[in-house]
């Protein structure tokens, strides 16, 4: 990760998403990070990944703990409506 910014080699070439959030839980590190596509609702896509360093690379795998998920998500939104002025406490 550099300047909030990362880079995900494939096969194929480079993909570069901004990271919007950076969270430490349970000793892992995750992020969400998107590439500012927006899904046909016009929503922002966001991607969330479970990160760690090897061999002095950082490697990106999905989350797949839908606990994990649903908190992510969570944190989003909550962020979503501070930024957008419409903060609502649940």
């Amino acid at each position: 990760m550099k300047e909030n910014k990362l880079i995900i080699e494939k096969d194929d070439g480079k993909e570069i998403y901004d990271i919007l959030i950076n969270i430490e839980l349970n000793d892992n590190n995750y992020i969400i990070y998107t590439k500012h596509e927006e899904n046909e609702c016009g929503d922002t896509i966001a991607y969330a990944g479970n990160y760690e360093f090897k061999d002095g690379k950082q490697h990106v795998k999905p989350v797949e703990d839908d606990t994990i998920l649903e908190f992510l998500d969570t944190i989003l939104i909550q962020i979503q409506r501070k930024m957008n002025g419409s903060e609502v406490n649940d």
